[in-house]
This record gives C-alpha cells, sequence and structure tokens, in this order.
C-alpha cells in the first residue's frame, strides 16, 4: 500500500465556480480542511479526543500546485497521508482527483503543528500519536 488514504469524497456545485466556469481556489482549500478533519481522525485526534484533552493541530504552512481544471458536477475525491513528521509537526500530502477520469486536479501539502489549546502553545508530539502517524507515511516515489 502507499500508505495514501481516501480522505474526502464530494463534488463541485456550481456556486464553486467562478466567473471562467470552473471552481475557484477557496473551494479547492476547503475539500483540503474537509481531508485534513478526517487524517487527525485517523490518528486519533478527533473532536471528542480534542475537547478533552484540550490538544489538536493548527496548520502553519500549505503549498499548493494546480493542475487540471474542475467544473460544475465534477465527482472529486482526495487520497492523503503523512509526508513527515517531527517532534512537534505533521506534514500531510493531499491530492484531489476527478474521480471519473482520476485526473490529478490539485495537491496541497500542509504542515501542522501540535498544541496545546488553552495556551495556545505547540506541544511536543505524544509517542503514541508519532508511532499512529507513522503507519500512514507516505512511500517512498509511490503515487496515489
Amino acid at each position: 500500500m502507499s500508505g495514501y488514504i481516501e480522505s474526502y469524497r464530494g463534488h463541485v456545485l456550481a456556486s464553486e465556480c467562478d466567473v471562467m466556469g470552473h471552481m475557484n481556489v477557496q473551494f479547492y482549500n476547503a475539500c483540503v480542511s474537509q481531508a485534513m478533519g478526517t487524517m487527525f481522525g485517523a490518528l486519533g485526534v478527533t473532536p471528542q479526543i480534542m475537547n478533552e484533552t484540550q490538544r489538536g493541530f493548527a496548520a502553519v504552512e500549505q503549498t499548493n500546485r494546480y493542475h487540471a481544471e474542475l467544473l460544475a458536477g465534477d465527482i472529486v475525491h482526495i487520497n492523503s497521508g503523512v509526508l513527515k513528521t517531527s517532534s512537534r509537526t505533521i506534514t500531510f500530502q493531499h491530492k484531489l482527483f476527478n474521480s471519473s477520469t482520476e485526473t490529478l486536479s490539485y495537491e496541497a501539502t500542509v504542515t501542522a503543528v501540535y498544541m496545546n489549546l488553552e495556551a495556545r502553545k505547540s506541544e511536543l508530539l505524544p509517542d503514541a500519536l508519532t508511532r499512529k502517524a507513522e503507519t500512514l507515511l507516505l512511500k517512498e516515489g509511490v503515487g496515489a
């Protein structure tokens, strides 16, 4: 297995398209936001756990690449995985595809810092969380 998991599935609404007729950039990011929630859940960091422990993640860096247009009605999905971890961060790779054609439309790399939600400061990733993230590491040279 490549390490990728399906983290989002949906379709492009007409209201998400700009005057040129393709999906506006803000909605690509909205899909990634949904995918991030799925990835946090895959790590065991659910909204319930965040509320109980007052620990969670905040995105601190994102890089985007646009490859192909998406149009109203297109069915889409995102495959995501972990690129790397550090003592305080996890970097995720997201690939958004047109599900009908399997065309890669967009990629986003997002680094999220683990933090104390009350103190609003970063914290070391717990060992169990690091181990879980390692199970989602993407394999070198393997596509989605």
